[in-house]
């Protein structure tokens, strides 16, 4: 099952993308101030995990980042192309397709799996 919409200013926003951020094992930034940014989310969230920002949209988290290499970004595109969407492409092309074999460094993650799935790659990486 995919994210919830929590597009709008919901007094749970904060708590519900906490606990998703939480889960896939990506700090949480809190600051009163992001509330007044102009997003589709009002919420004082987002998530940071080395280098990644995570901000969350209608029904999906976007994150961007240094990038993923591209043998990296199709093996995580082979278990979750569907849900961790490269570039937010709503066709799911392949990163080595609609990237020409460079890196990607953005992302629209629509469920928790491929969030918890996005994190677990980048951390791999770091490791």
């Amino acid at each position: 099952m995919g994210f919830l919409n929590r597009a709008g200013n919901h007094p749970d926003n904060d708590a519900i993308l906490t606990q998703e951020l939480t889960l896939a094992g990506i700090e949480v930034i809190s600051h009163e101030f992001l509330r007044k940014e102009n997003n589709e989310v009002v919420t004082s969230v987002r998530g940071h995990l080395h280098g990644w920002e995570f901000l969350r949209s209608w029904r999906y988290w976007e994150a961007k980042g240094p990038g993923l290499d591209v043998e990296t970004a199709e093996a995580l595109h082979a278990t979750h192309g569907h849900s961790v969407r490269v570039d937010g492409h709503g066709g799911c092309p392949s990163p080595r397709e609609h990237f020409k074999g460079l890196a990607c460094g953005y992302y629209h993650i629509d469920d928790q799996e491929g969030l918890n799935a996005l994190a677990s790659t980048i951390q791999q990486l770091v490791a």
